[in-house]
């Protein structure tokens, strides 16, 4: 799909006037000059342990000239496969042992956005998201009808269960215990919950674009049907072209309730520095009384970066930047 394409999907005008717009949204923002949307060199960031080597998936496609729009699709594409317990295939099962997967992808010079929940079995969540965006007028599609949607635009359907997420259910399923999504709410006391890795990129090419996107298979034995905040736009992750792009991950049922990474990119927006914007987004969650395990990983435009987490005091969540410089490893404290 070409950038063309992109732009002229939704009748949005002339990317001109996309940009116009996203430079001036915003009561107190002031208009984007033309040079300043333009400034930046590509880059690509990549969250937790997964960030070096969805990076070196897309650092090359960036050097020759892709658009980041291939790149952060590749780039979680990348990880989507490995068959790690906490993305993609093979991840963690749900209530009755079915793996499911949430994913979206948000385009910075149109601000559009696809996104899939509870995604049935289809490997690649991230590129049917990206079809969402593509191919119709909708922003998000769901379950069952989401793996038929798939299906209609050429995914081919297959099982996502792997011998490591089976055993996983097989063990909790003999305990005969409840769903620790009944449990209360995580006020004053942190339940501790299994981890809960979400895979996030940020790319920006060198034409100037920006694009995000994330991707997961959400909280362990959830209910079936549950989506997490990595579909969820300006939850799980956002963008805006004038200014940078954020992504989350953690507890997403907490974390999309205060929409971080919107709340980032808009607290850049008003001149904040992306780690102090990375602070005060989770800042804002535990301030509301709110003990859980979650993280953003912020980049501007300009290439600068931030991170921040709460909880997870001995998980070491970090989030990877590769530019023509070589690729940094920033371990968020």
């Amino acid at each position: 799909m070409t950038d063309k394409r992109m732009i002229s999907r939704r009748a949005f005008g002339t990317a001109a006037a996309g940009l116009a717009a996203l430079g001036t949204s915003g009561a107190t923002a002031k208009p984007a000059k033309p040079e300043a949307i333009a400034t930046g060199k590509p880059f690509i960031m990549t969250t937790w342990d997964f960030g070096p080597g969805a990076n070196a998936v897309g650092w090359p496609m960036l050097a020759a000239g892709a658009s980041a729009l291939d790149v952060v699709e590749a780039a979680i594409n990348h990880v989507e496969l490995l068959g790690d317990y906490w993305v993609g295939a093979g991840g963690v099962p749900n209530e009755v042992g079915e793996t499911t997967l949430d994913a979206m992808i948000m385009w910075g010079p149109t601000h559009d956005a696809g996104a899939v929940g509870c995604l049935k079995r289809v490997k690649r969540a991230i590129s049917v998201a990206r079809k969402v965006m593509e191919e119709t007028q909708h922003s998000l599609i769901v379950g069952d009808d989401a793996t038929r949607f798939a299906a209609r635009m050429g995914f081919t359907e297959t099982s996502l269960t792997s011998v490591v997420s089976q055993q996983a259910w097989d063990k909790w399923a003999a305990k005969g215990e409840k769903t620790n999504a009944f449990a209360p709410e995580p006020i004053g006391k942190n339940p501790k919950l299994a981890g809960h890795d979400t895979v996030g990129s940020i790319a920006l090419d060198a034409a100037g674009h920006l694009c995000v996107g994330c991707s997961t298979n959400g909280r362990e034995f959830k209910i079936p049907g549950r989506v997490g905040d990595s579909p969820i736009i300006g939850a799980g992750a956002y963008c805006d072209q004038a200014v940078g792009a954020a992504v989350a991950t953690g507890n997403g049922d907490v974390m999309m309730r205060f929409l971080p990474t919107y709340h980032a990119v808009e607290l850049m927006r008003g001149g904040m520095e992306p780690q102090a914007a990375a602070e005060a987004a989770i800042r804002r969650i535990e301030e509301a009384g709110y003990e859980i395990d979650g993280g953003i990983a912020v980049m501007r435009r300009d290439g600068a970066h931030g991170g921040a987490k709460t909880g997870w005091k001995d998980e070491p969540f970090s989030y990877s930047v590769q530019t023509a410089a070589g690729n940094v490893k920033v371990p968020v404290a």
